[in-house]
């Protein structure tokens, strides 16, 4: 909007009387510059759909820590209560060791409740899973029921850990009223409601 609206300005300063274009045909690229800086991606990657057919962007924003840019998420389902599976992409923006990504996930982990034998069962697989990342890099998690949850690495998969415990546990990191980022938690969701899997209580 902010594009569109000095887009406008500069034309109605025009002087149609004595018109320049070589002063003006700069506008279009601004346009498109300003545009694409202050966007996000809202289209599924085209390999969600071998997960889930009919999938949508329901949200997405930007994690930072200590004013560092960490990475841009993105939340994609069927439905806006996931019932039929949903995933969680995170765009790297920064290098972050792969030890960094399973202490901080396990840390996260106890915050929205798994219990320690949870986390210790849970562990191994996450060492295998998370690669060293770097800015460019993607993690995706996709979730479907009866299959657990999928992890992808630069749209190549590279693990799966089973059952709804973990997926409960896993994406309430992001998605649970108890998540340490509430305000990412707000944009990446459609509405104030986790997926069922999550908040199967949770009223509108």
């Amino acid at each position: 909007m902010l594009a569109l609206n000095l887009l406008w300005i500069a034309v109605l300063k025009l002087n149609t009387n004595n018109f320049n274009l070589k002063k003006y045909c700069y506008l279009p690229i601004l346009l498109g510059l300003l545009l694409a800086g202050n966007s996000y991606a809202t289209e599924p990657p085209p390999l969600l759909v071998d997960y889930l057919p009919r999938v949508k962007n329901f949200g997405q924003g930007q994690f930072t820590y200590l004013g560092f840019k960490v990475y841009n998420a993105s939340y994609y389902a069927e439905d806006p209560a996931g019932q039929t599976g949903f995933a969680l992409s995170l765009n790297y923006l920064r290098k972050i060791s792969s030890s960094d990504l399973v202490s901080s996930t396990v840390k996260q982990l106890e915050r929205v409740g798994a219990s320690e034998e949870q986390i210790v069962q849970w562990k191994k697989p996450l060492e295998k899973i998370y690669p060293d990342v770097e800015s460019g890099h993607q993690i995706m998690a996709v979730f479907i029921p009866k299959k657990g949850t999928s992890f992808l690495y630069n749209g190549k998969p590279v693990g799966n850990i089973a059952g709804d415990d973990f997926a409960k546990s896993f994406f309430g990191i992001w998605l649970d009223p108890k998540t340490s980022y509430p305000e990412l938690r707000r944009q990446l969701l459609a509405n104030p409601c986790s997926p069922a899997l999550i908040n199967s209580n949770c009223s509108k």
